[in-house]
């Protein structure tokens, strides 16, 4: 191979990579978050609605996708956490899609909005703040009487998991 071909080459993978590195590309994995703080505490967010353990199951799946994502230790006290998180269910509504033969409705959608913000205990900063987050999801009823199920509890455990997938990821990656 001529060797004025090779130094263009490799002259040309230079720059791709300083191009790389100058547009603010960066490992994905990288957590922001270890180098400053080692624990967090989530505190129960607060139900500000009138649907049942709501608060429960987003909490829980904030905690779990905590501990499976970050490598902060996850402490109940927040009195002994470098970071707390707080927050609030703000609304929980449920309509219908989809109306059956029978004139019921048969598929709905569950919409929920929640509020976070991730503080530093000692100094108070707000390392974290989101305001109005919106989740949804669909769920359907049998409206046969003899065979009801209703797949709303299925369907907040779904908006759970990708409320805490969206609020960890941002977090600790910084998006």
């Amino acid at each position: 191979m001529n060797p004025g071909w090779v130094r263009f080459f490799h002259c040309c993978v230079f720059i791709l990579l300083l191009a790389g590195v100058s547009c603010g590309y960066r490992v994905a994995s990288k957590n922001r978050l270890t180098a400053s703080y080692g624990s967090i505490s989530v505190k129960p967010l607060v139900n500000e609605t009138t649907t049942y353990e709501v608060e429960q199951i987003l909490t829980r799946s904030l905690v779990s996708e905590f501990v499976q994502r970050s490598n902060l230790s996850v402490v109940n006290d927040p009195h002994r956490a470098d970071l707390v998180m707080e927050g609030r269910i703000n609304r929980v509504s449920v309509s219908p899609m989809t109306i059956g033969r029978s004139g019921f409705a048969s598929t709905f959608q569950v919409m929920i909005t929640v509020s976070v913000v991730l503080k530093a205990r000692e100094s108070g900063a707000t390392v974290f703040q989101q305001n109005n987050l919106l989740f949804r999801d669909q769920y359907v009823i049998n409206v046969e009487v003899e065979e009801f199920f209703s797949e709303q509890n299925p369907a907040l455990g779904r908006i759970a998991s990708d409320f805490a997938t969206s609020v960890v990821t941002t977090v600790l990656e910084d998006f």
